[in-house]
């Protein structure tokens, strides 16, 4: 995690390191490292820091760096934003995705370079403008199809938004304004602060409809208390602050709920993370895991495994959660 720096480390950060190598030696240096994108690159060389540098996550989420630079398309390169999706899959023997890019890696099904319809142009209607959403919109569009896209709320983006707002994450914001940049560029009907109806998407009278409206946090599956709880878009989104003693439930195992612990663990709350998991942070991956645990351990975070929240209880001012032990068939209580 240290040598290959993740998000929420700076851009370039062992370019200093690079520098001093420099000053002690006198054969041509090539240096790799969170360079993800050409200004960056383009200083490191121009300063003579460097002869050449390496941008491989950089490319998986573009391949056409290079093409685009030589014809002058430079503000149309998509962005790597860190996220180390490529890297960490890698690690655990599984291909190398790009969470931008969804051709990355699937080439032989779906290209990088979208090529105009054989047909007639259809009428698409998206509904959604969050990533797929956006993505569904700007390839329709690439191919020639007249697209409306609809979004309820009054910014594109979804839950990429919402993760943005963790301080260490806030780059994945790359995402949405490359693609909503490229839906603007391609004349794209964007219609945000529209809930629609069926009735209002077949008046655009659409041949192709794509339904890309996401999910939302689900508490259903506690037997009581479910109307008690606070979920982490809450949490993220600053409609709730965190209050002094914090219990957060997590069976993902992924950033969704991680980077939540991390806001709350920063606000100065006393933090119990709660997972039915055997592991911590089992799904994310090894460049990505270290700064959460790192945060966790020096804000003194309380973190217990094996353990499934079935239900929340009010209990005067506090709250009376019920943790239950699948492998001794017991439950403990935890007031917060």
């Amino acid at each position: 995690s240290h040598v290959i720096p993740n998000m929420g480390t700076p851009s370039a950060p062992h370019l200093p390191v690079v520098a001093a190598i420099r000053e002690e030696i006198d054969i041509p240096l090539f240096h790799a490292g969170r360079i993800a994108d050409v200004a960056t690159a383009r200083h490191a060389v121009r300063t003579g820091l460097v002869d050449m540098v390496g941008m491989t996550r950089a490319h998986m989420a573009d391949p056409y760096i290079v093409a685009k630079i030589e014809r002058g398309d430079e503000d149309q390169i998509r962005p790597c934003v860190g996220m180390g999706y490529c890297i960490d899959r890698i690690y655990v023997g599984r291909e190398a995705l790009c969470i931008h890019n969804p051709a990355t890696g699937r080439e032989e099904t779906m290209p990088h370079h979208i090529s105009k319809t054989d047909g007639a142009p259809r009428r698409v209607v998206v509904v959604g403008a969050g990533p797929a959403g956006l993505e569904a919109a700007r390839v329709c569009a690439e191919r020639g199809h007249r697209v409306v896209l609809f979004e309820a709320a009054g910014k594109p983006g979804g839950q990429i938004r919402l993760a943005a707002r963790a301080p260490r994450r806030q780059d994945i914001i790359g995402i949405v304004d490359w693609l909503y940049a490229q839906t603007r560029r391609l004349g794209v009907d964007i219609r945000l602060n529209h809930y629609v109806e069926a009735a209002e998407v077949l008046a655009a009278e659409p041949e192709v409809v794509i339904v890309a409206t996401g999910g939302l946090p689900n508490a259903g599956f506690l037997s009581t208390g479910a109307d008690l709880i606070v979920t982490s878009w809450d949490i993220l989104s600053g409609a709730v602050k965190p209050a002094a003693t914090v219990l957060l439930f997590d069976d993902h195992g992924n950033h969704e709920g991680y980077s939540c612990a991390e806001v709350i663990a920063e606000s100065g709350s006393k933090l119990e993370l709660v997972t039915p998991d055997r592991a911590l942070a089992q799904e994310i991956g090894g460049t990505s895991y270290p700064a959460y645990l790192k945060i966790f351990y020096n804000r003194g975070v309380t973190l217990t495994l094996n353990h499934r929240l079935t239900a929340v209880q009010k209990r005067g001012d506090k709250q009376a959660a019920m943790l239950f032990n699948e492998y001794n068939k017991t439950t403990v209580e935890r007031a917060v």
